[in-house]
């Protein structure tokens, strides 16, 4: 077992791989969106849930007083989940750029004379869209108000709970958030549009940022129990990216109806 300064210094260099991980964990998925000019093949519902976790994971770490790590990390989650919003919107109703690309034009052409009734309901779809994203970004902009000026409840079991409860409630959300992508790939039987990348680098960082915890000090009943949202959260959602990586190899080839 670590003695505690050894131990922080080791939860720190996994606390960093975790960051650097995290960091560029979605960067090959905005690099093949922008690459097809599209967001075909990626669940909507599943940034959204994402982006909803991350706020109250955020949360419930602030009134915790969490580690740097478990405070810096969702802030961050935040503010790449935007850009990746930000590119459902801009590519809203666009077919992917590939192969085929003069066909999908012309497709793209003819949807847009024939069909009267889409744009309505995109225009539905994303006045939800933007009402989560300025809830998740809202909450976020809160909590880490709150933790800087030190405005967090002082009542003891109170805000323990309140914590407690945002940790949970994220990691819920971050286990619903799998199956509609689960469920979109199953239907399509393809992960066309999808970046392997970005799921391998997800296991990585949940993984690390699991033994940044782990390794911070010696795992008391008190401390696990302090962190085990957080870690339900990580450790939880491993084998859901794993059944993402499993859809890769059972649909590889395969192109999106």
């Amino acid at each position: 077992m670590f003695d505690s300064d050894v131990g922080q210094i080791v939860s720190s260099v996994f606390g960093y791989a975790s960051i650097a991980c995290w960091f560029v964990v979605l960067m090959p998925q905005i690099h093949l969106n922008y690459k097809r000019k599209s967001c075909e093949g990626v669940s909507l519902t599943f940034y959204l849930m994402w982006s909803l976790g991350d706020a109250f994971n955020l949360a419930g770490a602030c009134l915790e007083n969490m580690i740097p790590t478990a405070i810096i990390l969702p802030l961050y989650y935040i503010m790449t989940d935007t850009v990746v919003l930000a590119q459902f919107y801009r590519y809203r109703g666009n077919r992917p750029i590939g192969s085929d690309g003069e066909q999908q034009a012309l497709l793209n052409a003819d949807t847009e004379q024939g069909d009267d009734t889409e744009p309505n309901a995109k225009s539905h779809t994303w006045k939800w869209t933007t009402l989560a994203t300025v809830l998740a970004l809202g909450s976020a902009a809160v909590a880490a108000y709150v933790y800087a000026s030190n405005l967090v409840l002082d009542y003891g079991h109170l805000r323990k709970a309140v914590a407690q409860l945002c940790g949970f409630l994220s990691a819920a959300v971050y286990l619903g958030a799998y199956f509609p992508q689960l469920l979109e790939n199953y239907r399509s039987k393809s992960c066309e549009g999808l970046s392997v990348a970005m799921f391998v680098l997800v296991i990585l960082a949940n993984i690390t940022y699991c033994l940044s915890i782990l390794t911070y000090q010696r795992p008391t009943y008190d401390y696990l129990q302090k962190y085990a949202a957080w870690l339900l959260g990580a450790a939880g959602t491993i084998w859901l990216e794993l059944a993402v990586l499993w859809q890769f190899y059972i649909y590889r080839g395969n192109r999106r109806c």
